[in-house]
């Protein structure tokens, strides 16, 4: 009997730790059918709604989910909630347009089953103009995780992060984003997001940069378009890449325009 014979044994006569799977939605019915099937068999299923006027509790419903709902409190706060709700100590996080590969949930269950970590890093594959940039460096996420070695700091307004105790796994999945799947879409998040971000860095006391609000566009182009190897993917990733940095560059002039205010607001109106 080899090597692989006993490993395969070895995880068929352990039994799984049972998991949670969370989603924070609002108005999510376009993918959230296609994101509850990709889990389907997990433990439970969790829905923290922020009132959805489409058919997303419905579709949540026919998956045997569990609603709550939940006044939005902004990205961070939500998902720590979502985290709380949870009755497993193991928790999957997707959002209402993240969609696992065929397999992924195994994959998860075979290596949390090990016991030796607290939380495992996967992959997003963005879907943009209907494809997968599948040439581009993809970022990794910490999406799963134990409830009771980890902790989502909620101080952050945008672009919320899982702080889990070492040690970590990494798995080679990677979920279908849709999210950023039009121009038009994408361009209105990172408009939301930017205001967001701004905001946060006043809070913090960080204060725009007049150089850096001057070179960032160019650096995070070629970062995006170079660094993560967008240029693989042709004129989508062309696309991509500039509308990433421009993101970028929205920050720092609302970070800028809110800073011009402040120091201006007593100002005298003057005569054009």
């Amino acid at each position: 009997m080899n090597c692989d014979t006993n490993k395969r044994e070895h995880f068929m006569s352990k039994p799984y730790p049972p998991m949670s799977v969370f989603v924070i939605t609002l108005n999510e019915a376009e993918h959230l059918d296609e994101v509850l099937e990709s889990v389907r068999g997990v433990e439970e299923i969790v829905i923290i709604d922020s009132g959805s006027t489409d058919a997303t509790l419905e579709i949540a419903k026919k998956h045997g989910a569990r609603i709550v709902h939940n006044d939005w409190p902004g990205y961070a706060k939500q998902k720590a909630f979502g985290i709380e709700q949870c009755t497993h100590n193991w928790v999957l996080n997707l959002d209402g347009d993240e969609v696992l590969p065929k397999g992924g949930l195994q994959m998860i269950r075979e290596r949390i089953a090990e016991g030796d970590i607290n939380g495992i890093w996967i992959h997003h594959d963005d879907i943009f103009m209907g494809q997968s940039l599948n040439k581009a460096r993809h970022h990794k996420y910490r999406r799963v995780y134990r409830k009771d070695r980890s902790r989502m700091d909620t101080s952050v307004l945008v672009h919320e992060h899982i702080q889990v105790d070492e040690p970590t796994g990494y798995l080679p999945i990677y979920l279908k984003h849709y999210g950023y799947d039009s121009a038009h879409g994408y361009t209105d998040k990172l408009n939301k997001y930017s205001k967001l971000k701004a905001e946060q860095r006043m809070e913090q006391g960080r204060p725009c940069s007049l150089p850096r609000l001057l070179v960032i566009f160019p650096l995070m182009f070629l970062k995006f378009y170079l660094g993560r190897q967008m240029i693989w993917s042709g004129w989508r990733g062309f696309i991509k890449a500039n509308i990433d940095a421009f993101h970028f560059f929205l920050t720092e002039a609302k970070l800028y325009e809110m800073q011009y205010r402040q120091r201006h607001q007593h100002d005298e109106p003057r005569d054009e």
